[in-house]
């Protein structure tokens, strides 16, 4: 049974507004053909824009609008180098989702999520998600998005109580399936994730934000989320940021005497395997 979502931009994505719940039938309505061979396994990233709400209800729309921009520009940015991953944009919540669920896919699916909430942060906009990997609907041309992989994305992204990103559980059996078990990505960790309700799993592993650009030691995202962190009036909100300081200061990667990485604070091997043999520099400065 497909869980189907019809979203039309600027309106909040929000499962509760669904306009189609399928059972693989064709629409009815608006005009809409069902089309077997946009449905398949994918590797989909769900992203939230955390605190544009606030600034709505303060009036800031200007600042909301520079907010939206710049996560355009980046992931378009991402998306330009690497043509086999495809996104959407609905108000702040960003899809990201590839055109298969292979080695390759995930390689590129791990990349432009982690460098797209990297330069967000480094921006000061906060934001979480989830990667999640399943079957997924896309029709592009009309702004159809739906299927498990999205449904769990969602859940797995809007429970969370810090900011970052994490793989679901739909992932770690994708990656265990491939040979590429979640435990030795270079850039994850496994982690008691803070949730701000039960969920079905949650020791999983989440992205160590900022540790592959470390410069002589210094990690320019918990840097930036520190001083993000001095502007919050509420203690929820500074929870937030406070929990994921912890979780990278507790396991990102240490340099041995020989400029090689140490073992990992968090009793990892040596030496994870890296993401993929794909070249990611320069990033974008813009």
């Amino acid at each position: 049974m497909f869980v189907g979502y019809y979203l039309l931009r600027p309106n909040r994505f929000n499962p509760n507004s669904i306009v189609g719940l399928w059972k693989g039938t064709k629409p009815k309505s608006n005009g809409l053909e069902y089309n077997p061979a946009s449905s398949r396994s994918r590797w989909l990233g769900y992203f939230d824009l955390l605190g544009t709400r606030q600034l709505l209800l303060s009036g800031n729309h200007f600042q909301v609008f520079s907010v939206y921009e710049r996560a355009a520009r980046e992931v378009n940015h991402w998306n330009a180098r690497l043509p086999q991953i495809r996104h959407a944009w609905f108000s702040d919540t960003f899809l990201v989702y590839s055109e298969g669920d292979t080695r390759s896919d995930f390689v590129a699916m791990d990349m432009i999520s982690r460098w797209f909430v990297h330069f967000l942060i480094l921006a000061e906009i906060p934001l979480r998600g989830a990667i999640a990997c399943g079957d997924f609907y896309a029709d592009t041309a009309n702004q159809v998005y739906l299927g498990q992989a999205l449904v769990e994305a969602y859940e797995f992204g809007e429970a969370q109580d810090w900011i970052g990103f994490l793989l679901c559980p739909s992932a770690v059996l994708k990656l265990d399936e491939l040979g590429l078990p979640a435990g030795e990505r270079l850039n994850y960790a496994y982690n008691e994730i803070p949730f701000k309700k039960a969920m079905s799993a949650k020791r999983l592993p989440a992205c160590i934000l900022g540790d592959w650009t470390k410069i002589n030691g210094d990690n320019q995202v918990v840097r930036t989320l520190t001083q993000m962190k001095t502007k919050q009036l509420e203690a929820s909100i500074a929870r937030k940021y406070e929990n994921t300081i912890m979780f990278i200061e507790r396991n990102q990667r240490q340099m041995s005497e020989s400029g090689q990485p140490a073992a990992s604070p968090n009793g990892g091997p040596a030496t994870r395997l890296g993401n993929s043999a794909l070249t990611e520099g320069p990033p974008s400065v813009s």
